[in-house]
Parts: structure tokens; sequence; C-alpha cells
């Protein structure tokens, strides 16, 4: 209470100082622009946020350069509906409406069109996810299932970080930094013409961040690391568009936590250096054919090389994937999007460490192929009314097909209101890890647990049911509201086989389990978010969600196995707040106070409390090339927990206070 008197007092005493005319415009959107940002995840068309039948927020440039964040992963605390935890310095916990974990397997992630979902065992592995976030135009955030046009594993959203084209970012661009975490980091990007249609850019990139804090044997989880790229946008003729683009990124990420071996003691702490080196090559044609049509050619090539210093986990990836869509009008009254996709997929996998005892592969070279299709069609009903219809065909080598719908309606009774309903399908497939690999986890006293695969594992699946309303009551003032209810079935939970001491070591035994769809559930909820100008000069922006999971895992089932899924529940929280209120003041200078409440979590070591977290961020611009910035992290308390471990039971670690100072020139 007493920081929320300071702020306030404070801003009174700016309140009659600051006229609205002495504020430079410093490029923010008007309440009005952000209903008209034009957004494509939805319905891979160029639509708005306003007429979009889909909870969608978008995370525009300016959020970003006033949000303080130093990584991509802390954008999303602003989306409401998303849960996202930091586990360490290196490591975060992203999800949306539910159902979070290290490994989120129910959100679908991609960077222009690339999807960076993990094949190996499911999620985002964050640390490989590295790029200026002065070159992101915006992130499009869909919650709720986008697989009627994305495919599999969209089943409670969809992030699509978009950058910027090179023509956007001709001239030259310095960035450097440090603080007690954020030890040092700094960006060089550069951009021009290369003759009257083509314009490209060049960026090099680094870090180095601290360890956290943590319990006993204490942290590991140091980062550092580096990226490069390119793009290249050209235009041959007035209806063509070529991008060609590129990037490397190499991460070196501690990490710490407790395995198992086949000799006493039987249990060690593993310390190691997980490194990645990314490769990926991206071209996309697009073709405008008249004002009523237009096709785009995308293919990509993405590989990863990802190794543990302990051995532990050793793999490459190389993904090929070609899409190509087709936007037309018929009728004057159906627009039409539809295309045709091929993903194919390589894994190079080695067995880990005492002679695969922690980790055994059935296969270490595998091919997967997935050929698609999909169809959407936007119909235009009477006066407001709008039906879209659509569904993605998906054939995969581990569960064969699948088909995922939609049905959206939309109601526009004005420019400043819109009303929509949903119900869509969608299914997260099995990962390798879960179709061909058996695990063994350190031993609770002298009995390791051994996962073994499933091939026959079938994939999860949901109905969900939405319903939004978006309005802008006042030129001041914005709303925007969310409700859904999900059904899912076939959800995978472990399940015990048998306890035996075939092939443990001397003293010891195997309890079997494996991975089973033999859980099913429910949940619902509502996701308000609110904007307010009260003057030009002071912008407020809130939200709020509210989670409830209720899971039924097989009455048949062991208790062990039901006290998992109440746990599941609650690795979400059920309640998030956030605030965030940006001030413009006298002399080009920016203070933007930034307060989140995220409610209590059941770990799988120890409960997590909730707590509130506080940024601050000053920036002074002195021209419009030069920007000075401090910012403050969870500035109210030396340290906190956001995950309560894991299911490798590593040491807690707990996020610590941070303050970087950061200086941008432009030219």
């Amino acid at each position: 209470m007493r920081n929320n008197t300071i702020f306030y007092v404070f801003f009174l005493l700016f309140a009659d100082a600051v006229p609205a005319s002495a504020v430079q415009d410093l490029t923010e959107l008007s309440l009005e622009d952000l209903m008209k940002i034009e957004i494509t995840t939805v319905s891979r068309q160029a639509s708005t946020v306003g007429q979009s039948p889909a909870a969608v927020f978008v995370i525009t440039q300016e959020m970003i350069r006033r949000s303080g964040a130093s990584a991509i992963p802390e954008l999303f605390r602003m989306v409401p509906g998303m849960n996202v935890a930091r586990v360490d310095t290196n490591k975060w916990a992203i999800s949306a409406r539910g159902f979070n974990d290290r490994f989120a397997n129910k959100l679908l992630v991609q960077i222009d069109g690339r999807t960076v979902y993990n094949v190996i065992n499911s999620g985002v592995r964050w640390d490989t996810i590295d790029y200026p976030l002065s070159d992101i135009e915006r992130i499009e955030v869909i919650r709720g299932p986008g697989a009627s046009v994305w495919g599999a594993n969209a089943v409670n959203g969809v992030i699509n970080i978009i950058t910027k084209s090179a023509t956007d970012t001709k001239g030259g661009l310095v960035t450097l930094g440090g603080g007690n975490e954020d030890r040092d980091f700094g960006t060089l990007r550069y951009g021009a013409s290369a003759g009257e249609r083509t314009d490209y850019r060049v960026y090099v990139k680094g870090f180095d961040r601290d360890k956290s804090s943590g319990l006993a044997p204490g942290p590991f989880d140091a980062w550092s690391g580096g990226s490069s790229g390119f793009r290249i946008d050209t235009h041959p003729s007035e209806a063509d568009l070529v991008t060609l683009q590129g990037d490397y990124n190499h991460s070196d990420a501690q990490r710490i936590d407790f395995r198992g071996q086949p000799v006493a003691p039987f249990t060690y702490t593993n310390e190691e250096r997980e490194i990645s080196d990314g490769v990926n090559l991206l071209g996309r044609w697009t073709k405008d054919l008249d004002d009523t049509s237009r096709w785009s050619l995308q293919a990509y090539w993405d590989h990863i090389y990802r190794r543990g210093s302990g051995e532990l986990l050793i793999y490459t990836t190389d993904i090929f994937d070609v899409d190509f869509q087709h936007e037309l009008l018929m009728a004057e009254r159906h627009n039409i999007v539809w295309g045709l996709g091929y993903r194919f997929t390589h894994a190079d996998l080695t067995d880990s460490r005492f002679d695969g005892f922690i980790l055994d592969w059935d296969e270490q070279d595998r091919d997967l192929n997935m050929p698609s299709a999909f169809l959407q069609d936007q119909i235009a009903l009477a006066d407001a009314w709008s039906l879209t219809l659509g569904t993605k065909l998906e054939h995969n080598d581990l569960t064969g097909f699948e088909a995922q719908p939609t049905a959206r309606l939309l109601f526009t009774p004005g420019e400043k209101q819109s009303a929509w309903a949903a119900v869509s399908r969608a299914v997260r497939t099995p990962t390798l890890f879960e179709d061909q690999r058996t695990v063994t986890q350190a031993p609770n006293g002298t009995v390791f647990q051994r996962i073994i695969s499933n091939p026959d594992l079938k994939s999860e699946e949901v109905v969900a049911y939405e319903l939004g309303y978006r309005a802008q009551p006042a030129n001041s003032l914005s709303v925007d509201t969310a409700i859904f209810y999900n059904v899912y079935d076939d959800l995978k939970v472990f399940v015990t086989q048998e306890t035996t001491t075939e092939g443990a070591p001397a003293g010891t035994s195997f309890r079997i389990d494996t991975h089973e769809n033999r859980m099913s559930g429910e949940t619902y909820g509502i996701e308000i978010s609110l904007n307010w100008t009260p003057v030009a000069w002071w912008k407020l922006y809130s939200a709020y969600s509210f989670l409830k999971m209720t899971l039924h895992a097989d009455g048949s089932l062991p208790s062990s196995t039901r006290i998992s899924s109440e746990r599941a529940e609650r690795q979400s929280p059920q309640q998030q707040v956030f605030l965030k209120s940006s001030w413009d003041l006298p002399g080009n200078v920016e203070f933007d106070v930034t307060t989140r409440f995220v409610d209590r979590l059941l770990g799988f070591q120890q409960p997590v409390d909730d707590y509130i977290a506080t940024d601050l961020r000053l920036a002074w611009l002195a021209n419009d090339r030069l920007t000075f910035e401090v910012v403050g992290q969870n500035v109210l308390e030396d340290h906190h927990l956001e995950v309560g471990g894991s299911i490798l039971a590593g040491p807690l670690h707990e996020i610590e206070r941070s303050v970087y100072g950061k200086v941008t020139y432009k030219w």
C-alpha cells in the first residue's frame, strides 16, 4: 500500500504540469487503432483484432519496447489467460488456459510461420529462441484452439512471432547494456536497399546471464549465447513479394538435477551444460492475382543440434516444411482460403551415458512424414453477421489421420463493438519421447522409476466452446472479454505396469510405468483486458484471468495416479492479475510500472506461494537516435519461486531482483 501511495502522490504532482500537447508522439497507437491492428494468425487471412472471432491479443512493438523485457518469454506475461513461470535463468514454463509445465505440450509457437514446437519431448525450448526484440513487428497470441488452420498441437493457443520486413529496418541500430543478472548484452543490426526493389538487413546479438538463487545444492543455471541472421525482401513486380531469411543461434545453458545411476549410491547430482546450435532458412513467395485473389508459397529448413555435456540427451533434428495457400473471394459472400502442406522430420537420437541406463531409444534414426490440407470459408451473412467454417486434415506417422474442424460466428453491430462464439476440435499428438524411448529416473530409496514407451498412444483431444465480446464505449476506454469451456479426452497419465528386479542393479528394483490415454477433464474460465487513457500522457492497461481445472483419472487406476491428476490441476494458477501504467513525462522521459499477481501453485516438490512482482522502467529519449534506459525487475523482494520443482526433482531456483541499464543508438 505504501508503494501505491508514493506513485499516486508522484503523479498528482505532474497532473497539472504536463499538458497533452507538450508530450512528443512516441508512436503509441490509440485505442481505436489497437482494434484495427492487422492480424493473420486467426484465419491465415488479413483481418483486424475487432473483426476476429477468437480470443486474440497483439503485442505491438511499442508494448515490447516499453515492457522492459530482455527475453521473448517475458513478453507473454501481459497476455490475459497466459501463464508464464520462470523455472530458472534459462528455462520457462509457458502455456495458455492451463496444463503448464516446462514442456507444455498444448501451445503451438511460430516465428514468421516457422514452427518451433519440439518433436522430441514437446513444448518449446525457449533457450533456443533468441531474436532482437527491436526487429519484431508484433506478436499475435491466440488463446483457444487454432488447429483448423495451423494443425496439431495448437490445442490451447497459438503464438505467432512476426518480424519486421527489411524495408522497415533500414539504417543501423546498436544496443548495449548490463546489470546484476543480465550481466551484459548487445545487438548490432544494419539494413539498406540493394536496388530499387530489394531491401535487406543483417544482425548479430549476444548475452551473458548470471545464475539464479536456489536451495542446496545450489543453482547451476547460468546462461550465455548469441545469434545472427539476415532477411531480404524483394518485389520482382508490383504483384510479387519474395522473402528470404535465415538465422543461426547458439545457446550454452547450465542445468542441475538428480539422476539415477546403475551403481551405489544409485543417485548422483548431475551438473551439465546443455549446448544448442540451430540454423534455419525460410523462403516465401506471395503473389496478388487481382483484387480478390492471392497465393503464397513458403518453404523452410530448420536444423537443431543439442547435446548435454553430461551425455544425457544428445539429438539432431532436421525439419523440411513446404506450405501453399490460396485466398479468393467467391460470389461476394465467400472469403475462402485453402492450402496444402507437407512436413518431413528426421531425428538422429543418441542413447545416454551408462550404456543407455538413463535414456535408451528404440530407434536412433527416425523419420516422420506429415501431409496436410486445410479449407476455411468466411461467409458474409445478413447485416452484421458472418460465419467461418473450416477444418485442417493431417496424417502423421504416430496416430494416423486427424481432422480438426472449427465453426466461428461473428456479430459486429458497429465499428466499436463485436461479439463472437466458437466451437473447435484440436489434438495434441505424441512425441518421440512417448513413442519410442525408455527413461530411468532417480530412485526413491532403491526403487527406480523406469518409464517405457507406448507406440499405441493416441492423440489427446479437446472440444472447446468459446464466447467473446469487445467494445470501445469511449474514445479513452476499451474492453475485451472471453469465456471458455473445454472438454478434454484421452489425456495421458503414467500407469504402473509392474515392479521387477529383472535387469535392475543389485539390491534395487524397477517400477515399470508407461504413458496411457486414461484421463479426461474439463476446464473453464474467463479472461478480461482493459485499456484506459485518462489523459494523453498516461495510459493504463489491466488484465484478469480465472481458470478452473477438473481432471479425472480412470477410476480403476491406483490412487497415486489420481493424486498426480489432482497435482496437474494446480500446476497453473487459478487467478492472475496484470497491471501496467505508462507515463510520458516532460523532457521526453518515459516511466512504466508493471505489477502482476499470480495465484499459488501445487509444485512437484513443494507448493509455490502466491506472489506479487513489480517491474520498473525509466527511459530518456535524448533525441530521435539515442535512448537511455534503466530497468528494475522483481523490485519488491530479493527472490521468489515461480515453479515448485520438476519431475526430475532438481533443486528449486528462485527468481532474483534484477537491475540493468541499456543504451540504444540508431543511425
